[in-house]
């Protein structure tokens, strides 16, 4: 390639590369065209969506599930607000990855030029750190920088703002000012020497003094492991919250669950934390948990805050002794203050307690909460017998998991039909569960599956929408068939945004806002070429889901529009 066809594009995708990042999400801008170009270059595969926040969706996914980290590229101006609602998502779960946005020209800031924006004050609440780079040496400390800073201590989400500028050539940039600068007098020669100047150190090789920080991690002190692992032996009542912390150390995984299947305790799942756990595992818990923190005498919470979902640690016997392991020393203490605080990695913490107790003598209380168990389940079976319009949610729910693969990966977008899908739908082994976490975001399906399918193509990828939920990512069936990426998208359509509409109507008389129409979400799939059905009569519901399954294997995307009528199952559960 001439060198006077070389541009920072070139920089940014040989970073990818060095750091085995081989997917990027973006999609197409003026901005950020050099670096689409550089990827290209690299090998780099380059997924391009139909909506700037699948891109960080889909780069969230990707970190979640892979040991590699997720990278977004979008535009300037209008590319990067519309990321915001995912890069927040990302924080709140806690989600390692990097987003790059373009910029306004650095010469022309604040002088009306396309998509000029405060994008660094609008972004830096919502990320773990923001960058502007401003010189082209500056380029790989930065993204280095932004990395490590990602992956480091309590993970989240970083930004990297590159200036259109920086990113071309140097030869087209400096003829573009050119035509621009007045021909003559004295301020044409000011003007041409600033911007001369301006443009020669932005390009020179010059070493940057930016200094590369090293990644941090966070180690428990022993002092707190051993005094967990004493309360812990001593306890006759202990309980085991699980959340999405302790996926997030993956080389990590296998030797955690050993140790936390040795202490034999019984444990809840939350977020990604499902699928950790054999279906058949004595010790795991779906149901009544309410019941068992009540009279817990230890509650051991890992890698999870006592936040709204805990009712804010309120739930949780006033008597029993919380021990708090998490990587956030803010979140250890959220709203209630822990016996023991464990500053540092879940999945290490309980390495540790397992190796050095026995598990506690709990078996009574293991077989009560076993007894509950077994109860609820056989309530959910006999409920998902009832017949109700259409197709009973529940049923369709325990269709879905009697079908899938054992590699499969679930992605939850919804409310109330993927509230009921949460006990109903049993991911069969870890990183097997995506949902969006802590935010209640609506509308991950379409970028969690394309990260997920990219990652992992010959796993199968299932989509459980509510139909509310589906209409917001519909548009990346496009992407799916351009990508040749065939996931299997299930919406739970009644019509209604029911999570609101049941406590709305109960408590204020109207269901104003909470109503949709039995909208043809099928035929959309069909229009950007995937493959689509309709089920409305429960008779035919495995039959075509069978089918979907198969579709998918010949490369077909395809969606699913069952029409569900209306339980009780979710009666009393969370809107707000």
């Amino acid at each position: 390639m001439k060198s006077s066809n070389m541009h920072a594009g070139f920089t940014v995708s040989s970073f990818f590369k060095n750091n085995n990042i081989s997917t990027v999400f973006t999609l197409c801008g003026g901005h950020i065209s050099p670096i689409l170009v550089g990827c290209e270059s690299e090998g780099i595969d380059i997924v391009e969506v139909r909506d700037e926040v699948s891109t960080v969706f889909a780069a969230d996914a990707t970190s979640r599930l892979t040991n590699s980290i997720g990278v977004a590229i979008v535009t300037a101006g209008p590319g990067v607000t519309n990321t915001i609602t995912a890069i927040k998502n990302a924080q709140l779960a806690q989600s390692p990855l990097i987003l790059i946005g373009g910029a306004a020209a650095t010469l022309l800031r604040g002088k009306g030029s396309l998509q000029d924006i405060d994008q660094m004050a609008l972004i830096k609440p919502h990320v773990k750190s923001a960058v502007s780079v401003g010189k082209t040496r500056d380029i790989i400390p930065s993204l280095t920088n932004a990395l490590n800073t990602a992956i480091s201590g309590v993970p989240g989400p970083v930004f990297v703002e590159l200036p259109i500028d920086l990113l071309y050539p140097e030869k087209s940039i400096r003829e573009q000012h050119a035509s621009q600068l007045p021909s003559n007098g004295i301020v044409g020669k000011l003007m041409t020497w600033y911007v001369d100047r301006h443009l020669t150190n932005m390009f020179s090789n010059k070493k940057s003094s930016i200094k590369i920080r090293k990644k941090k991690s966070i180690f428990a002190r022993q002092k707190d492991i051993d005094n967990a692992a004493l309360a812990i032996v001593n306890a006759k009542k202990p309980v085991v919250l699980l959340g999405n912390q302790v996926t997030q150390n993956k080389e990590a995984l296998p030797q955690f669950l050993k140790n936390l299947n040795k202490l034999s305790i019984p444990t809840y799942t939350s977020g990604m934390s499902r699928g950790c756990f054999n279906e058949n595992d004595k010790f795991f818990m779906r149901h009544n948990r309410k019941h068992a923190l009540r009279n817990a005498d230890v509650v051991i919470t890992v890698g999870v805050p006592l936040d709204f979902r805990l009712g804010y640690g309120y739930s949780i016997n006033s008597n029993a002794k919380i021990i708090a392991i998490n990587k956030s020393a803010k979140d250890m203490k959220q709203n209630r203050k822990p016996f023991i605080c464990i500053h540092g990695d879940p999945t290490r913490a309980i390495c540790e307690i397992g190796k050095i107790i026995n598990p506690p003598k709990c078996e009574e209380w293991t077989e009560e909460l076993n007894l509950l168990e077994q109860k609820r389940d056989n309530e959910i079976v006999q409920q998902s017998e009832i017949k109700t319009d259409f197709v009973n949610p529940i049923k369709l729910c325990t269709t879905i998991n009697d079908l899938l693969d054992d590699n499969s990966i679930i992605i939850a977008d919804g409310g109330d039909f993927v509230g009921t899908a949460a006990y109903t739908v049993r991911p069969k082994g870890p990183l097997g569960w995506l949902d969006p976490g802590p935010f209640g975001t609506l509308g991950v399906g379409g970028g969690f599956a394309l990260g997920a399918k990219s990652a992992y193509k010959s796993k199968e990828v299932w989509i459980i929408y509510g139909d509310g939920a589906c209409a917001f990512s519909l548009a990346e069936f496009d992407t799916y068939v351009r990508h040749k990426l065939p996931v299997i998208a299930i919406v739970g359509n009644d019509a209604s945004w029911q999570q609101i509409a049941r406590e709305q109507v109960d408590m204020l008389g109207s269901p104003i806002g909470t109503n949709l129409l039995n909208t043809a979400y099928h035929q959309v799939a069909i229009g950007y070429g995937g493959k689509g059905y309709a089920v409305d009569d429960p008779s035919e519901l495995k039959s075509v889901l069978i089918q979907a399954k198969e579709d998918a294997k010949n490369g077909f995307p395809v969606l699913v529009n069952v029409r569900i009528g209306k339980t009780d199952f979710r009666k009393g559960s969370i809107s707000v």
